[in-house]
């Protein structure tokens, strides 16, 4: 296989995974169907519920494990391999997905922040939403 290829399917499995997560998930699934069906209104709804699937076995980690996104991003990227060889053509348009994609993640404001914590003996660990925030006015070596 062209080498430009096997690397335009590891940048769609990876702009495909980051998207997963964000608001610009259904655009971004839409889009892939709709290429990847070649205007098979039926293949193109199997494909749509695959990536749905997708998206929901990683969203059932809160949040999701390395190991996850990177079998995801790798199952997709497989898929997308077997597509291009039979299907070069739609390169252009693979390409055109994935600038789409970054440009809209780009635009996002959400950080995402993984934090792991490990406690021993009798400590109590819990979270939830975290809201951080910092002084308006700059503190002094006192903290005041």
């Amino acid at each position: 296989m062209d080498p430009a290829l096997a690397g335009l399917a590891g940048a769609v499995g990876a702009a495909l995974v980051e998207a997963m997560a964000t608001d610009f998930w259904g655009t971004a699934r839409t889009r892939l169907a709709r290429i990847i069906g070649r205007g098979a209104p039926a293949a193109e709804a199997d494909l749509a519920r695959e990536l749905e699937e997708s998206a929901s076995r990683l969203e059932r980690q809160s949040p999701p494990e390395r190991t996850a996104l990177e079998a995801e991003q790798a199952r997709w990227t497989a898929l997308l391999t077997a597509f291009l060889v039979e299907h070069v053509e739609a390169s252009a348009e693979l390409q055109d997905f994935v600038a789409q994609v970054r440009r809209a993640l780009a635009d996002t404001d959400t950080v995402h922040v993984v934090q792991n914590i490990t406690a021993n003996r009798n400590a109590f660990i819990a979270g939830r939403d975290q809201h951080i925030s910092f002084p308006q006015e700059p503190m002094d070596a006192d903290g005041r």
